[in-house]
């Protein structure tokens, strides 16, 4: 019979391996011996996401901030998780907690950023994503996704204008010229969308999107 150390070691060792399931089952046998053990709720916690069990993994988040409430990496997978069952209103209220206790955790700011935007509260992704740009130290993902909160708030220029320095730094970015192509649509400006788009297809050819938008285009007769 294998003591809760020993349950403990080979879990550590299954996940290592990749035997998740395994590594599952010897995390709960550990938590029979040790059920306050913050270290294996967390490994639990993080493969049960891993393996697509969202609810559970929320549960076990929420055992180890009973144990220790400010624990921030606990609060943002938590955070994750919530996002990841499209319970965003609940990711928001933890996103913003982490923000104000840990300033190392600055993808906290991307999270919430997102999570405003899913709600339609493009105003608030977009000051989030401003305020993301004040802490994180690689601007691209800040300017992505704060210039898609744009487009979908209406305010084109200002999303071409993020999208096009964007692409300037990274020019193989295929998502960027998507989303240029569909601000220039919102403008109503057809002929530079069909250049990004088809910009799109070039770097990947399979994005269906893109061809979509490229056969709607061209069966247009002004096009």
């Amino acid at each position: 019979m294998k003591t809760g150390t020993e349950h403990f070691t080979l879990a550590e060792k299954c996940k290592m391996e990749g035997k998740l399931n395994k590594a599952v089952k010897e995390y709960k046998s550990t938590l029979k011996y040790f059920p306050k053990s913050i270290p294996a709720l967390m490994n639990l916690a993080n493969i049960h996401y891993m393996l697509g069990y969202i609810n559970d993994s929320i549960k076990e988040y929420k055992r180890v901030l009973k144990l220790k409430p400010n624990f921030s990496y606990a609060l943002y997978r938590l955070g994750i998780a919530y996002y990841r069952s499209a319970q965003f209103k609940k990711a928001i209220k933890i996103f913003r907690k982490i923000v104000m206790i840990d300033s190392e955790l600055y993808m906290a700011y991307n999270w919430l950023g997102l999570s405003y935007y899913h709600i339609g509260r493009e105003e608030e992704s977009i000051k989030t994503y401003e305020k993301f740009l004040n802490e994180t130290p690689e601007p691209t993902i800040v300017n992505y996704y704060q210039a898609i909160a744009h487009k979908s708030k209406g305010n084109y220029d200002e999303a071409i204008k993020r999208l096009t320095e964007l692409i300037g730094a990274h020019p193989e970015h295929v998502s960027a010229h998507y989303h240029l192509g569909l601000a220039y649509l919102g403008k109503h400006e057809p002929f530079k969308a069909l250049k990004f788009f088809k910009k799109v297809i070039k770097l990947n050819p399979k994005h269906k999107g893109a061809r979509e938008k490229i056969e709607y285009l061209t069966d247009i007769p002004s096009i």
